[in-house]
């Protein structure tokens, strides 16, 4: 019996979107996926979506004026669709309108082989504009909250939101930068490396490693995350373990 082949990831983007806070600290947008959504329904996620014809159509005119690409894989032309994907994505899940110029790439993750759905997303953060207001789209989005990372990560081991690992990591990123301006200099100097978490489903629970992890061990001396091995719980999603 032979195994049925993987379907290809979908090309991706998302944004996390910050904004100050008291004392030189900052806070992080999240935005609540609908109970009813096919893909990480209920969770907290930073905005975003797929990549879609459009971009690509829009790339072949636009003119990308910021610094070269960051993703290794990437031309400049091959990035800006995913630039403008991410742009899309903010306005339509959280009113928020950035320029492709505005937007700093920070990581890359690909959904394990064995998912049903797959993406191929690149991480991009960005500064909440001035005289704007986040809001959610009350259909694929049905909250949204600012949070500083330790907080949402503390919430979700309560168990009061979900975060799944590509949102739960990137927010312990952020945790060790005490103010805005650390982060900024984090996300404009930080190594990009493509992130493959490994799945391992049943007998059992459900597991998912992260590189680093001793069942998916680094190939490229990358950073290490705080947690590399996430367990799924029934009613609760994904948490450390």
């Amino acid at each position: 019996m032979t195994t049925p082949a993987s379907p290809p990831p979908r090309p991706a983007s998302t944004v996390v979107v910050l904004r100050p806070r008291a004392a030189a600290s900052f806070e992080v947008l999240l935005v609540k996926r609908n109970d009813r959504v096919a893909f990480m329904a209920g969770a907290y996620v930073f905005p975003g979506g797929c990549v879609d014809e459009a971009d690509r159509v829009a790339a072949v005119a636009a003119r990308f004026l910021g610094e070269p690409p960051r993703f290794a894989d990437l031309s400049p032309a091959e990035e800006l669709p995913y630039r403008l994907a991410a742009g899309r994505e903010l306005e339509e899940e959280a009113g928020v309108r950035v320029g492709v110029d505005d937007l700093i790439p920070v990581a890359h993750w690909v959904t394990p082989a064995n998912e049903p759905r797959r993406y191929d997303t690149r991480f991009f953060l960005t500064l909440m504009p001035e005289g704007q207001e986040a809001r959610h789209d009350g259909g694929e989005t049905t909250d949204l909250a600012w949070e500083h990372p330790r907080d949402a990560t503390a919430r979700c081991r309560r168990g009061d939101i979900m975060l799944p690992p590509p949102t739960w990591t990137t927010l312990r990123q952020l945790e060790r930068h005490p103010t805005l301006a650390d982060v900024l200099a984090w996300a404009r100097r930080a190594p990009i490396r493509r992130v493959r978490p490994t799945l391992v489903a049943g007998p059992g629970p459900t597991v998912l490693t992260l590189p680093g992890d001793p069942l998916n061990p680094v190939t490229d001396g990358g950073d290490i995350p705080e947690e590399t091995r996430f367990v799924l719980h029934e009613g609760r999603g994904w948490l450390p373990s």
